[in-house]
């Protein structure tokens, strides 16, 4: 079964195996310095998933799937995107055999059991509204949660199957594990806390009333645990307050989010990461009352989901209890999704992973319903309707292949979201295709005349197109309390300004702009090395010393910022302490090569050359196209006698300069 799970989800996720980093993945699996080392294991626990957000979120086990992707493949994306469908592919596989011990316990006779649990299964693993959480890198969370709640329920059924003692404390202890996994991977696992609290206390009366209290003080016990850990990363700002429709208003959004996502999981049409359901008050009086009940549409629909789930809840039949606890299962996993709470976003199709498994239980409970006939019947159609979404969600991957592909597509769409736009245009002029990316950000302008970071990007896209007096407006970067607190990163319009008033040959403003951001920004790699750099042209390395070591010492996961303290060290002639910098360097990156041939530097100024060799043979078998570490190498080899071996390094290095001249004509 499990390999019949993983060849129907690699067939219909093929197209995005191949994809580009999108959207959070150039963070997570980029920028992100605590996913390149084993070294940051425990580290991922005392920090939040983004470095620099407003966002709180809390998955330190996200990350250390990722150093496990990086360890085994490097910087290659095919890699990351098969995890990401091994994982979905478990979590499926477990769900099947979940549903199976599930429902024998909750439908009364039936023959069709077994049946019921594979299609909901087959259902949920190729059903295309899941893409945002399988072929998205970064949507990992959701499958990661799903696997190891999973997991850890299906350990604790076992659990009470046994009769021995050992037995049965173990898979405890492993449930309780899988449990606290779960919520260390994303917060909806909370949802499934409650869920195995509800199925515990109301649906299972196959064990005693005491186990049933063990198993939820156990489960307690993992929920504080979980919240001690949430509280180890350091309180952040709080974000800008959410505008807030009043509490009618949130209620029609519920409504149109019911309806849209019933919508999707029945017709997956229109697919988008995430969208907008317009404003509550979007129809005037003066609309007339059809208008207004065809613009409702999709209140009209999550109405009649609404009704539909009560009529699942009240009709008896064998299969009552199957869809009552389906019922439960969509209306405790869509709650916090419903907008009912203030989010920032409407609706996000990656959000009902957990919800669709409720959704398709209740539709299983229904279908199970009909005369035997029909029954029988429908197990065809849905077979039929799997290999259906099976085909749109292979549709639905292609567009994964490239940021610029996903975002225009989503736009097509209707999901012309500001956050959409915005990396759309950012995608543009990562290409180098400035007026395009202009015209984005003003269309962006146009929708969202509030958005900041629209604002400010579109003035630095103005000053890379050579139009600084019309971006210098836009940019309005003496004011850094106000730009700073609307979004984060907001601090790259400074460092935009100041890299250019550094070009004017106004050094000292430049530096005055960007120490008046960095109190706002006391974690931003960018500015301090920013200062770094001018304060080294300057005024020399000691002057540069301490506003680069005050940084690292404080930061020592930073890679970046210890190469920088290692090679000033070296510069100013702490050798020693150069090389201990560079040396502790190397553990931050299992594949790097930059601190190799740092620590290569050091270790041949202080005229140590066989132990230079050692370590730069290192940073060149991990970056053998790196023409200074061939010329460093033949220089090295020299030192040491070995003149044949140093011409051939010179000649590589020198053949690698002929290829690059020839590409770039």
């Amino acid at each position: 079964m499990l390999l019949l799970f993983a060849i129907a989800a690699f067939a219909t996720y093929f197209p995005c195996l191949k994809g580009e980093r999108i959207w959070d993945d150039t963070y997570l699996i980029g920028e992100n310095p605590f996913f390149r080392s084993p070294v940051f294991s425990a580290e991922v626990f005392r920090q939040h998933l983004f470095t620099e957000s407003f966002s709180t979120h809390y998955r330190p086990v996200q990350n250390i799937s990722y150093m496990v992707d990086y360890w085994l493949w490097g910087e290659s994306t095919v890699g990351y995107h098969c995890t990401n469908l091994l994982v979905h592919t478990l979590a499926a596989w477990l769900l099947f055999l979940f549903l199976r011990r599930l429902v024998a316990t909750l439908w009364k006779g039936g023959d069709e059991k077994g049946i019921a649990a594979f299609l909901i299964a087959l259902s949920w693993l190729v059903h295309p509204v899941h893409n945002a959480a399988v072929a998205y890198i970064a949507g990992r969370a959701d499958s990661l949660a799903a696997l190891f709640a999973l997991g850890g329920w299906l350990a604790w059924m076992r659990s009470q199957d046994c009769p021995g003692i050992a037995l049965r404390t173990a898979l405890n202890i492993v449930s309780a594990l899988s449990a606290l996994a779960a919520l260390c991977s994303k917060e909806i696992a909370l949802v499934w806390a409650l869920l195995f609290v509800i199925y515990t206390l109301f649906f299972n009366r196959g064990i005693r009333l005491r186990s049933k209290l063990l198993a939820i003080t156990g489960l307690a016990v993992v929920v504080s645990l979980y919240a001690t850990l949430h509280s180890l990363p350091s309180p952040r700002a709080p974000a800008p307050a959410l505008v807030s429709e009043p509490f009618t208003g949130r209620v029609v959004l519920a409504f149109r989010a019911l309806g849209d996502y019933g919508r999707l999981m029945v017709v997956p049409k229109r697919l988008m990461m995430e969208r907008s359901l317009g404003p509550a008050d979007m129809y005037s009086s003066h609309t007339s009352w059809l208008s207004s009940i065809g613009a409702e549409y999709l209140s009209i629909l999550g109405a009649a989901v609404l009704v539909l789930f009560g009529w699942l809840w009240i009709k008896n039949g064998a299969s009552r209890r199957v869809r009552r606890f389906g019922v439960i299962w969509f209306v405790a996993a869509f709650v916090p999704i419903s907008n009912l709470i203030p989010l920032n976003a409407e609706v996000a199709e990656h959000w009902i992973y957990t919800a669709s498994i409720g959704f398709l239980l209740a539709l299983a409970g229904a279908i199970a319903m009909l005369p035997e006939r029909p029954r029988r019947l429908s197990v065809a159609l849905s077979l039929a309707a799997v290999l259906a979404l099976a085909v749109r969600t292979g549709f639905r991957a292609a567009d994964w292949v490239d940021g610029e592909t996903f975002a225009r597509r989503t736009i097509e769409d209707g999901g012309a979201s500001s956050r959409l736009l915005s990396y759309y245009a950012s995608e543009l002029g990562r290409k180098g295709r400035l007026a395009e990316q202009e015209q984005v950000y003003r269309r962006t302008l146009d929708i969202y005349p509030d958005s900041m970071a629209a604002r400010i990007n579109l003035g630095i896209c103005l000053q890379k197109l050579g139009r600084a007096e019309e971006a210098r407006p836009l940019l309005d970067i003496g004011r850094p309390d106000a730009v700073a607190s609307n979004a984060p990163r907001n601090w790259s319009a400074a460092l935009n300004a100041a890299g250019q008033l550094h070009k004017e040959g106004r050094s000292t403003e430049a530096l005055a702009l960007v120490r008046e951001w960095k109190p706002r920004n006391p974690d931003t790699w960018e500015l301090v090395g920013f200062e770094a750099n001018v304060l080294h042209e300057t005024q020399g390395a000691r002057a540069t010393l301490e506003v680069v070591a005050g940084y690292a010492h404080g930061h020592w996961w930073h890679l970046a910022s210890q190469l920088g303290l290692a090679a000033l060290q070296r510069e100013a002639g702490d050798l020693d302490a150069a090389l201990a910098t560079a040396r502790m360097a190397q553990r931050l990156d299992i594949r790097g090569s930059a601190a190799y041939y740092e620590t290569a530097k050091c270790e041949g100024s202080l005229g140590r050359w066989p132990d230079a060799l050692d370590s730069l043979s290192v940073a060149v078998s991990r970056a053998p196209k790196n023409r200074a570490y061939l010329d460093f190498l033949a220089a090295i080899l020299h030192q040491l006698g070995r003149d044949s071996e140093a011409m051939a390094a010179r000649h590589k290095s020198e053949a690698l300069a002929a290829e690059e001249q020839r590409r770039s004509l």
